[in-house]
């Protein structure tokens, strides 16, 4: 009796599904196995009469049975335990196909993940920061920073899948004040507080001048950057946009109480002008329609390629029709005297890269190259007197970057002559030293020139009224 019991629970429980055969629980397998148990509870009746074999026979059916049973639960579960592959995404397509970064994209195709959490998206390999929608057939995201054009990939779980392309545009910074007419700025550098550097400042007052650029060396006293900020307020005025960068003998009067970087910085202050950086060293500000990227290499253990990688961030992106990179040392090749390397070029090339009229000092005199493809093979691009500038496209794997350098070192220090035949590089466009009749002076250049917001008339002038030099630049930037 206690076996006919077990063997109608064991078929009550299948019939009720509370006892479960792995991938066989089915209705046709539960149905099968019920009519196994029953026929052995028909033919075992242990009221009738009969052989112990006969019942034994039957207690093996029963134990065969339910091995059987046990075989196929474990059998099937082992299939069971395998996780289910999940169907392969698919993107069919991406929208917008180009934007910035910070953008938000939408992704469409098959196969994604409602669970944003799963769902892992990259821009040609930078990962996505910001999931903000999900599902089967769609993700919203945002391009992340750092992302350059590439493939868009999706990848759910374990699964990664790419997409079509996704071109990353450069985030324009607005600018929207234009270039008055015929705004002209004063190009000097190494000057002195004393007769000459007075009368070069004179020459820049009667010349009309709306701004000045400084590429260093102020002067060259222990009180000089107090006696410099007096003289040039007694010329020009305290409220007149004059900037200047760091010169080899302004560092160690820079970050003194009192010192030029304080002077420079109360100015723009009362000027009203916002800067990134540190003035005069790594800095930029636009005025008047026009970016000012100002670096200091070899200056402060400041390195040729730190400036260079922070010019060519600062330009990236900037809208502005005209910029102007300007810093104090030179490259041998890039002047007439007798420097030596000492910027490095990186800060030439990436200005060029970024479409910049490079302006620098140091040496005492004055040079100006022709329009320049490549400032450090000195390869001259045209020779025309009209200069041209122009980015280079990073689409391409043409280098279109274009622009010119020059040396303006005649603000009142002194006048040197040039050296080893410097002057004699087919690069130059024009050069004046002391051997060919140099003076002091200031390069100009007057920008929207009679209204031509692209034109810009540019003419070195001398404090006898001589002018020297005489060129145009175009703008191509967009």
């Amino acid at each position: 009796m206690l076996l006919r019991s077990i063997l109608l629970f064991i078929k009550s429980q299948f019939l009720l599904k509370q006892i479960s055969i792995k991938g066989y629980s089915n209705l046709l397998s539960r149905n099968i196995i019920s009519a196994i148990l029953q026929t052995i509870l028909d033919q075992y009746q242990p009221s009738k009469p009969g052989s112990m074999e006969r019942r034994n026979m039957f207690v093996l059916l029963c134990i065969i049975t339910l091995c059987c049973i046990g075989m196929l639960s474990s059998c099937s579960g082992d299939e069971d335990d395998k996780p289910a592959e999940l169907p392969l995404p698919k993107i069919t397509s991406v929208s917008p196909a180009k934007g910035k970064e910070g953008d938000v994209v939408t992704i469409n195709g098959n196969n994604f993940s409602p669970d944003a959490t799963t769902v892992t998206v990259g821009f040609n390999g930078v990962k996505a920061t910001e999931i903000f929608f999900s599902s089967v057939s769609q993700i919203s995201t945002q391009v992340p920073t750092g992302a350059t054009t590439g493939n868009v990939s999706v990848t759910i779980g374990n699964q990664t899948v790419q997409g079509p392309v996704f071109t990353v545009e450069e985030k324009v910074i607005d600018n929207t004040n234009q270039t008055p007419v015929n705004f002209k700025i004063a190009f000097i550098g190494d000057s002195e507080v004393d007769v000459a550097a007075d009368a070069v400042l004179s020459l820049i007052k009667s010349e009309g001048t709306d701004a000045v650029v400084h590429a260093g060396d102020l002067g060259y006293d222990s009180n000089a950057p107090l006696i410099f900020e007096n003289n040039v307020n007694a010329v020009l005025g305290a409220d007149f946009p004059y900037f200047y960068v760091v010169g080899n003998h302004d560092d160690h009067l820079w970050n003194i109480s009192g010192g030029y970087q304080q002077l420079l910085e109360s100015r723009f202050k009362r000027l009203g002008i916002k800067w990134t950086g540190q003035l005069g060293v790594q800095s930029s500000f636009s005025y008047k329609g026009i970016f000012f990227v100002t670096t200091a290499p070899d200056e402060f253990g400041i390195t040729s390629a730190e400036a260079g990688d922070f010019i060519r961030g600062q330009l990236k992106g900037n809208s502005s029709l005209w910029r102007i990179s300007f810093w104090h040392k030179n490259q041998r090749l890039m002047q007439i005297g007798g420097k030596v390397d000492e910027a490095g070029w990186h800060v030439y090339e990436e200005s060029r890269k970024g479409g910049a009229i490079i302006a620098t000092a140091h040496e005492h005199s004055y040079s100006r190259t022709y329009e320049m493809s490549n400032f450090q093979t000195q390869t001259i691009s045209s020779t025309s007197n009209i200069v041209n500038l122009a980015k280079d496209d990073l689409a391409t794997a043409y280098d279109e970057g274009r622009s010119f350098a020059f040396v303006s070192g005649l603000g009142g220090r002194s006048i040197r002559d040039a050296q080893a035949g410097l002057d004699l590089n087919p690069w130059w466009a024009d050069v004046y030293h002391s051997n060919n009749g140099g003076q002091y002076g200031a390069l100009f250049g007057e920008f929207n020139y009679n209204g031509d917001a692209r034109l810009a008339r540019f003419y070195f002038k001398d404090i006898d009224g001589v002018e020297r030099d005489e060129f145009f630049v175009r703008s191509n930037l967009q």
